[in-house]
């Protein structure tokens, strides 16, 4: 990159665009990134990046437990219901397939939703922030990028796995296998 700035130089010297003093200072290469790595360490907007974070993980965990409770809340009846079909010969592997059917669009309308505000948060805090006060007076424009694609379907894939896991640990502690052989069926 300092070669081409080093070329453009000498061009803009040779046709007299640029004044200089007697010599030509040494071009000076900064990206993008290297100036946000800067901004984003040092001062009030490091600060606000690990608040940011922070509130990003706890918002994940605290999701999590949401959905954790949103499964407890009705494992009583899908564990009779479960009993039920166990004596008709469902499998473990198909009670996991048919927790899934029933838990993907809870996971995906709460994760899609918390990744589309969280992604607009930046817009809708603007006004009340200031936020170009520190970003140098540039405009905040929110952006999906990859890596919150990537992030939001594995958090999505997460949130599935730990449904069902407490899902299998709740069933386990009720020991809702036996409930029918038992007779204590509702």
């Amino acid at each position: 990159m300092s070669r081409v700035a080093v070329e453009g130089q000498r061009r803009h010297l040779r046709i007299g665009s640029v004044e200089t003093g007697d010599k030509a200072r040494a071009p000076e290469v900064t990206s993008r990134s290297a100036v946000r790595a800067e901004l984003g360490g040092s001062g009030v907007n490091g600060l606000l990046v690990f608040g940011f974070a922070l509130g990003a993980g706890g918002g994940a965990a605290l999701g999590l437990l949401g959905l954790a409770f949103a499964v407890l809340a009705d494992a009583r009846s899908r564990g009779q219901v479960l009993s039920r079909l166990r004596t008709m010969g469902l499998s473990r592997r198909q009670w996991r397939g048919l927790l899934l059917v029933e838990l993907t669009p809870l996971v995906l309308v709460s994760v899609l939703t918390g990744a589309v505000v969280g992604a607009l948060l930046p817009l809708l805090l603007t006004p009340v922030l200031g936020l170009p006060a520190f970003t140098g007076g540039v405009a905040v424009r929110p952006r999906f990028e990859p890596g919150l694609v990537a992030g939001v379907s594995a958090l999505a894939l997460l949130a599935l796995g730990f449904a069902i896991t407490v899902e299998a640990v709740n069933n386990r502690r009720m020991r809702l296998g036996e409930a029918l052989r038992l007779g204590e069926e509702s």
